[in-house]
Formats: structure tokens, C-alpha cells, sequence
């Protein structure tokens, strides 16, 4: 129905014999071709840019690990200065209790520490 079941022997054959006798492009023409292409290729190829300096503040972040690392960083910096301006109540009696002595105040945050801390200071 679509036209696939006819026999076209005569168009393939002539289609053969064209296939079989393809013209061969003369040397005048490859060597013209070839001096335009080089032409072209040489006028096109990118200039090389020089790298600009790396700035110290980005190879800080690169070093401490990138953007993540960074904002890592900048919160724990926020947090320590709310802390430092506005401490809580808890922190303020701590610090309050060892300012009139001349005795170093140790405040263990886990149980069992203070023996350690005593060991250490006692020499």
C-alpha cells in the first residue's frame, strides 16, 4: 500500500553505478582548501588570558573547607558574640563567683572531672 512492494532493480542499479563512479576532488582544489582552513584556524585561536591572582580571602575559604565551612564559621562567630554581649544568667553568676578571689575557679560541666582538674593542679 505504501509503495514498498515494487521492485525498483533499474533505480538501484543506477544508484550503484553513481556510488561506484564518485568524483575525485583535483589537488589544486584539496591544497586551496587546506591553506583557507589553516588561515581561518590561525586567526581563530583563542588568545591566552592571563589567570587572575587569587584573592587571599578566597583562598581562606578554599582552605578551611569552602562555603559550608564558612557558614559554619560565621555562626559560630554570631553565637559567641550574642553570648559575649547579652550572656545569660546562668553565665553571668559564673563569672561573678571567681571575680573578687585571687584563686582560679575551675566549673566542671561533667561529673567526675573536678578530681582530674584537682590531679592537674596539684602538680
Amino acid at each position: 500500500m505504501a509503495g514498498t512492494d515494487r521492485n525498483d532493480t533499474r533505480l538501484e542499479t543506477l544508484f550503484e553505478a553513481a556510488r561506484g563512479a564518485a568524483p575525485k576532488p583535483s589537488a589544486d582544489l584539496l591544497a586551496r582548501v587546506l591553506a583557507d582552513a589553516e588561515a581561518v584556524q590561525a586567526a581563530a585561536a583563542p588568545v591566552p588570558r592571563k589567570s587572575a591572582p587569587r584573592l587571599r580571602w578566597r583562598q581562606f575559604v578554599d582552605a578551611i573547607g569552602g562555603w559550608p565551612a564558612m557558614a559554619g564559621l560565621v555562626s559560630a562567630g554570631v553565637a559567641g558574640l550574642w553570648l559575649g554581649i547579652s550572656p545569660p544568667a546562668a553565665l553571668d553568676d559564673l563569672g561573678i563567683a571567681g571575680a573578687g578571689t585571687d584563686e582560679a575557679v575551675l566549673v566542671g560541666m561533667l561529673p567526675g572531672v573536678e578530681l582530674a582538674l584537682l590531679a592537674l593542679e596539684e602538680g
